[in-house]
C-alpha cells in the first residue's frame, strides 16, 4: 500500500535526516561524558568520517531511486526528493569538513602529501564539487529560471553516485559488503533509467 500522505512522508523524511544528527550526538556524549572513550574505535577520527560519508551515499541512493521504483515503494518520495537531495549535500560537507578536522587537523600543507598517499580524496572532491550546482539549483526558483536546462544539470546525480562509488570501493581494504550493496543498486537504477533511451535508438536504428 502506498503511503501518499504527505505529512506523514515528510515527518518520516525529516526523522531520517535528523537521525544522524542524533546518533552523533549520543556518541559524543559517550565519548565526552560516560567516558567511553572507544565508542568510536581506536581511531575516532575515521570513524566518524567514514560514517558521515555512509549517511550522504545512503542519501544519495535514495534520492536517485526515487524515480525508478516508485510504483514498488510503500513511500511516495517525490515530494520530498529535494530535501533528501540537500541532505546529500548536507552530509556530504559534514564528511569532507570532518575529514578536513579530525584527520588533518586544517594542517592544509598537509593536504598534498595524504592526496599522494590517499587519491581518492581528489574523486570523492570531485564529487563534492559536482554537488554544488545541483545543491544551488535545487529550488524551485531555479527550477523556473533554467527550465529543461534543469533536468539536464540536474542528470550529475549519477555521474556524482559513480564517483561516489569509485571513492569507496579505492579505499576499501576489507569488508565490501557495503561497497558490493550500493554498487549494486546504483547500477540497477541507472540500468533502468538508461533503458528507454536504449530501446528508443535500438528502435530508431531498426526502422533505417
Amino acid at each position: 500500500m502506498l503511503i501518499d500522505n504527505k505529512k506523514i512522508v515528510s515527518r518520516l523524511v525529516w526523522l531520517s535526516i535528523f537521525l544522524p544528527v542524533v546518533l552523533f550526538a549520543w556518541g559524543f556524549y559517550q565519548v565526552q561524558f560516560a567516558g567511553d572513550i572507544l565508542y568510536y574505535g581506536a581511531e575516532p577520527g575515521k570513524a566518524i568520517v567514514h560514517q558521515m560519508g555512509q549517511w550522504a551515499l545512503g542519501f544519495l541512493i535514495a534520492v536517485i531511486a526515487v524515480t525508478p521504483f516508485r510504483s514498488m515503494s510503500v513511500v511516495n518520495l517525490v515530494p520530498v526528493r529535494r530535501r533528501l537531495g540537500l541532505a546529500v549535500f548536507i552530509y556530504s560537507l559534514l564528511h569532507l569538513m570532518a575529514y578536513l578536522v579530525l584527520i588533518l587537523g586544517l594542517e592544509f600543507t598537509e593536504l598534498g602529501a595524504d592526496i599522494q598517499k590517499r587519491p581518492y580524496i581528489l574523486i570523492g572532491f570531485a564529487a563534492f564539487l559536482l554537488l554544488l550546482p545541483l545543491a544551488v539549483t535545487s529550488t524551485k526558483n531555479w527550477q523556473r529560471r533554467l527550465r529543461q536546462n534543469w533536468k539536464r544539470l540536474h542528470k550529475l546525480v549519477y555521474v556524482i553516485a559513480v564517483l561516489v562509488l569509485m571513492h569507496l570501493w579505492w579505499q576499501v581494504k576489507a569488508g565490501f559488503a557495503l561497497a558490493l550493496i550500493s554498487s549494486a543498486i546504483v547500477f540497477l537504477i541507472i540500468s533502468i533509467r538508461i533503458k528507454p533511451y536504449i530501446l528508443a535508438r535500438f528502435k530508431t536504428s531498426s526502422n533505417l
